[in-house]
């Protein structure tokens, strides 16, 4: 396949381009048995150093896994998470997020801490979490996100996250906590953070930007009397 690609790019060089497509991030640490599902459902084991693509599920199952996308953006995924990639485009150019560049995903259940790159501090309308229950937008930002059977929590640490549901949208500010519990109901403050804004005082958290992979975020469950629109 390679040499044919090589054939290629000697005399067809553009139609050589999908033979070379970019990967849209790499891993940079991970432990237990995690794999990541391809589009054609084909699964592999995550290795550090490993790349993945838009179109892919990352599924952490007992272990950990931190990656680094294109963008600069830090993401952190905790165990029995499941997140997929769904459109990412990052064309680098004198370090500026151009206009068609994007971040979509799905956290289909799990966790994650993230801290967003440069398409989220400059096209933050292009980058969005969705979830079964909300979708989350932000305005460059260090945050939180878990999603059970109880329904999704987000916590911010830095900058600015917007949840949005089907009864409502909620702006969750640094150190507050947010919940949905259903698609149908409204986006509420649970409270606030207990600790400094990056964590330092929250037993797990690093308190420096930087994801480490020991991470471990204490979940905020919904509750089920709060859900009402």
């Amino acid at each position: 396949m390679k040499l044919f690609c090589l054939i290629l790019g000697v005399v067809f060089l553009p139609l050589a381009a999908p033979c070379f497509a970019q990967s849209v991030g790499s891993v940079v640490f991970v432990s237990g048995a995690a794999v990541i599902i391809a589009k054609d459902g084909q699964s592999r084991v995550v290795v550090r150093g490993g790349e993945f693509d838009a179109g892919e599920t990352i599924d952490t199952a007992d272990g950990r896994v931190q990656l680094r996308f294109l963008d600069g953006a830090s993401m952190s995924l905790q165990p029995a998470t499941r997140f997929r990639i769904e459109d990412f485009h990052f064309a680098v150019q004198d370090g500026k997020a151009s206009g068609d560049d994007r971040g979509i995903f799905s956290l289909i259940k799990g966790g994650f801490r993230t801290i967003t790159g440069l398409i989220g501090k400059e096209r933050r309308e292009q980058y969005r979490v969705d979830t079964a229950v909300a979708t989350i937008g932000i305005r460059g930002t260090d945050y939180y996100a878990h999603l059970g059977e109880a329904g999704l929590s987000v916590s911010t640490f830095g900058g600015l996250v917007e949840v949005c549901s089907g009864a409502g949208c909620l702006q969750v500010g640094p150190g507050e906590v947010a919940i949905v519990s259903t698609h149908d109901s409204r986006p509420l403050l649970q409270g606030r953070l207990d600790g400094a804004l990056d964590g330092s005082a929250v037993p797990g958290l690093p308190s420096s930007p930087v994801l480490s992979p020991e991470v471990v975020v204490p979940v905020v469950a919904p509750t089920r009397t709060m859900s009402s629109p």
